[in-house]
C-alpha cells in the first residue's frame, strides 16, 4: 500500500513539472515580460507560469510568442535566455 502511494505521489509531481521550456526575452515593459518561445508555446492566457523560478501570468499568448506579468519583470533584459516553466500550486512536490 506504501509502495501504491508513492508511486501515485511521485506521478504527481512528475505531472507539476512536465512542462519547462527556454525562451528569449524580447522586450521588458513595466511588470511585462514578453518572451520568444524556441517553439510553440503550449501555454494558456491567464495560466500561473515560473520565469527563472518566480512567479508569472500569461497575459497573451501569439504563436510561439508569450507575454507574462511578473512583479520581478525588471530583473530580466532584453536577449537574455530564460527558463519558463508551468506553476502549480501543488505542495511537498
Amino acid at each position: 500500500m506504501k509502495k501504491i502511494i508513492l508511486l501515485l505521489a511521485l506521478s504527481l509531481c512528475a505531472a507539476s513539472v512536465a512542462f519547462a521550456a527556454e525562451g528569449k526575452v524580447k522586450s521588458v515593459s513595466d511588470d511585462k515580460v514578453t518572451v520568444e518561445m524556441a517553439d510553440s508555446a503550449k501555454l494558456k492566457k491567464g495560466g500561473s507560469v515560473k520565469i527563472n523560478g518566480k512567479a508569472g501570468k500569461v497575459t497573451s499568448v501569439d504563436g510561439t510568442t508569450i507575454v507574462i506579468k511578473s512583479g520581478k519583470a525588471s530583473e530580466f533584459k532584453a536577449g537574455e535566455t530564460v527558463k519558463v516553466d508551468k506553476g502549480n500550486d501543488m505542495q511537498g512536490c
